[in-house]
């Protein structure tokens, strides 16, 4: 019975370290981090240029540059906090996300691209972020119209690779 005793003792014992360890294992885990704006952001334009590369279809190229364009918006908010003096620029902008995939290319073209229809600012950051919202933005018109054109899949394509430039400059801008 003393054997018994001693044999369950340590079995006892071994467990509990056993079982010490793990948690201590579980606590030592790095915990994972929400991703950031930027990250999502960066994530979306890459994965939107890959879709464009395929030729996803135009309903589905739509929906994720929508998407896109609404992680802009969130984004471009928190970099006004960053940089205010950007703020009416931006806020212009913002106001017309809704309306700007809309428009005719050649609208989208003179009023946001070459800023037309946006206020003047004095801080080049200002358009380079501006550009996060726009490109996409021009990507989902394109899509609306159905990629029609024999060029539509190229034209989306250098938007979105010209956008990701653009998210290079803010990126450094932020960070």
């Amino acid at each position: 019975m003393y054997k018994q005793l001693v044999i369950l003792l340590a079995a006892a014992s071994l467990t509990a370290c056993s079982e010490k360890e793990e948690v201590a294992q579980v606590q030592k885990a790095p915990v994972e981090k929400a991703e950031t704006t930027l990250q999502t952001y960066k994530s979306q334009a890459k994965s939107l240029l890959a879709d464009i590369r395929t030729q996803n279809t135009a309903q589905e190229l739509e929906k994720s540059s929508a998407n896109l364009v609404k992680t802009s918006r969130k984004l471009l908010s928190e970099f006004t906090v960053k940089y205010p003096q950007c703020q009416t620029y931006l806020g212009a902008l913002d106001a017309a996300a809704d309306l700007i995939p809309t428009l005719p290319l050649e609208e989208i073209e003179t009023g946001y691209h070459a800023d037309g229809k946006l206020p003047k600012f004095d801080d080049p950051v200002c358009y380079h972020a501006k550009d996060l919202l726009v490109h996409p933005a021009t990507v989902q018109a394109i899509a609306k119209q159905g990629f029609k054109s024999e060029t539509a899949y190229q034209d989306a394509e250098l938007e979105i690779v010209e956008v990701i430039a653009h998210f290079d400059q803010v990126e450094r801008a932020l960070n």
